[in-house]
């Protein structure tokens, strides 16, 4: 009943088509920069997921059941991709060239390949100076 209901208003028809063509425009400029090898501005373009859950935040309440049912379904995707890219991440890290990697270090390293963490190196050198 809610998903009809979601159908049936304008609001949230035109609101889904808007993020359907948001999604659309960030596809394709990435692909442009990509071809243009403008690999740091990839980082600039808002991020699919976000603009995904952003518009079904945006649902009001009333329909908490349709809400519930897409973001369990969207989350499912999510950690697959993660699991995925683990997976990946361990296979290259643990070649035939590199069979000897103990379960902790093959751990730190896949930590170390998936983590999106970056150090202010400045700021840990000032403090190690000091």
């Amino acid at each position: 009943m809610e998903l009809a209901d979601i159908a049936d208003k304008d609001i949230w028809v035109s609101k889904f088509k808007r993020l359907t063509a948001d999604l659309e425009d960030v596809a394709r400029q990435k692909a442009v920069l990509a071809q243009n090898h403008k690999w740091r501005d990839i980082d600039n373009l808002p991020k699919p997921d976000k603009l995904v859950f952003e518009t079904w935040n945006a649902i009001p309440d009333v329909y908490v059941n349709m809400k519930k049912y897409a973001l369990g379904v969207l989350s499912i995707f999510g950690s697959t991709y993660v699991c995925e890219q683990v997976f990946s991440n361990m296979n290259f890290i643990k070649s035939k060239h590199r069979a000897r990697l103990t379960d902790d270090s093959l751990r730190s390293c896949v930590k170390m390949k998936v983590t999106a963490y970056s150090p202010d190196v400045q700021t840990l050198c000032a403090e190690v100076q000091e």
